[in-house]
């Protein structure tokens, strides 16, 4: 088996076993593992590939997860005040979003990932919301009515304009 047939296979492999213990554990925890695991593995894999885009999403992430006390009305696994699983998250959610806008190939790439990224963060949050029970210990209204993003209003505004700000920043920084 060659190399990356191997590493698909074990990450295929995590995969599944994530799906087996979600029956027995928190949601919140089998997708913050698999998610880190994904990570290690694939930072290991494409260090110079992912290493610059992972830094710079790890401080969106933090400027978040510091900014706003994440409290989920189920298991909720702490580094000091910043929840784990919004931490990963997050990052997880920008590395690809980064990944993604780099291999479009439309004279619109901006725009073209902006409504990629809205489109997924609405279906995500819907997903999380309303199927895995993923729930804030809070009351905040929705946005706009639609059963998501459940948060104080500038939280709302960060979760819609992080993705597209974060690829601006990206960007600048010519991060490859």
């Amino acid at each position: 088996m060659t190399k990356r047939k191997s590493i698909i296979f074990l990450e295929l492999s995590a995969i599944a076993l994530s799906l087996i213990l979600a029956i027995f554990l928190d949601i919140k925890i089998v997708f913050s593992i698999l998610l880190l695991f994904l990570f290690i593995t694939n930072y290991f894999i494409y260090k110079e590939k992912i290493g610059q885009e992972l830094v710079v999403a790890i401080l969106f992430a933090l400027i978040i997860t510091s900014y706003y006390i994440y409290e989920y009305s189920s298991t909720n696994i702490l580094i000091g005040r910043i929840n784990l699983f919004p931490l990963v998250a997050w990052t997880a959610g920008l590395v690809i979003l980064r990944e993604i806008y780099e291999k479009l190939n439309t004279s619109h790439k901006f725009l073209a990932i902006s409504l990629f990224y809205i489109t997924t963060l609405f279906t995500i949050e819907y997903i999380g919301y309303y199927i895995f029970k993923i729930r804030l210990n809070t009351d905040f209204p929705s946005l706009l009515r639609l059963g998501i993003i459940h948060a104080p209003l500038g939280m709302k505004f960060f979760y819609i304009f992080a993705g597209p700000i974060y690829i601006l920043v990206t960007d600048y920084l010519k991060v490859k």
